[in-house]
């Protein structure tokens, strides 16, 4: 059979990465004088693996993630609150499984948006999907889905994903309806046991102001508390230790 022919066949299949590469494939086999049983292995192997590299450039482009940081970028002796043992444990995904949530509070900078980056990538490369949305956005997309009467399929686009992650809530207050959205939302990812990573500048008990009602947030924190994992980080932030080594902040004088 001629190479042509072998290429239209893999391309009639699907298999137009191997189709691209078969004539190296042969070549190389022939010239190793590799068995059949290996030459086979290797085609396979070569086209599980660019599938599998395409399936994860096409979760990690959904999960809309806002940069590229992985748990090895992070400073663990900046932040000596933050158990390194723990946020081992997360990065194992069992969390996921389980239906456990994940929650990372305090002050602005000190790592919270970065952690649930590197949280999310990690399940992605593990072959699990996850969406990134900041709280401000959130709120925007519920107004906005009100209007154009499509808020049942943005309920349903926040409780798809193995995660979702929801970014600097406590920054901006929410109204009635993007706070009734997102107690749906808690609600059905909590019932079909689908796992949440929450960053916030604000204490549980402050949780009341942000979604203006008391009762509501205590609803919504009984179902994220119910299974899950919470880092209280109390650290400097990153961001003014920059400013601060350009000289563009200066530094607090204790004295």
């Amino acid at each position: 059979m001629s190479t042509q022919h072998l290429t239209e066949r893999l391309i009639k299949v699907g298999w137009q990465h191997t189709a691209d590469q078969i004539e190296g494939l042969l070549e190389d086999a022939s010239k190793d004088n590799v068995p059949y049983s290996e030459f086979l292995n290797t085609i396979l192997l070569n086209e599980i693996q660019y599938r599998e590299s395409v399936e994860l450039e096409k979760r990690l482009l959904k999960a809309k993630l806002p940069f590229q940081k992985t748990i090895h970028d992070f400073e663990f002796d900046f932040q000596p609150s933050i158990s390194e043992k723990r946020v081992k444990e997360v990065l194992t995904c069992r969390f996921i499984e389980n239906g456990d949530n994940v929650l990372l509070l305090g002050p602005p900078g000190v790592g919270k948006t970065h952690l649930s980056v590197a949280f999310s990538t990690e399940a992605i490369i593990k072959g699990y999907t996850a969406l990134f949305i900041r709280a401000d956005d959130f709120i925007n997309e519920c107004n906005k889905a009100e209007k154009q009467g499509l808020i049942n399929r943005v309920i349903k686009r926040w409780s798809r994903p193995n995660i979702l992650v929801i970014d600097e809530l406590g920054y901006f207050p929410f109204d009635n309806l993007s706070a009734n959205i997102f107690f749906q939302v808690i609600s059905k990812r909590y019932e079909q046991g689908r796992s949440l990573i929450i960053t916030s500048n604000k204490s549980f008990i402050e949780w009341g102001k942000i979604f203006g009602d008391e009762v509501l947030a205590t609803a919504i924190l009984d179902r994220l508390l119910h299974h899950a994992t919470t880092f209280n980080i109390k650290g400097g932030s990153y961001r003014l230790r920059e400013k601060q080594k350009a000289g563009i902040q200066p530094a607090v004088i204790n004295r």
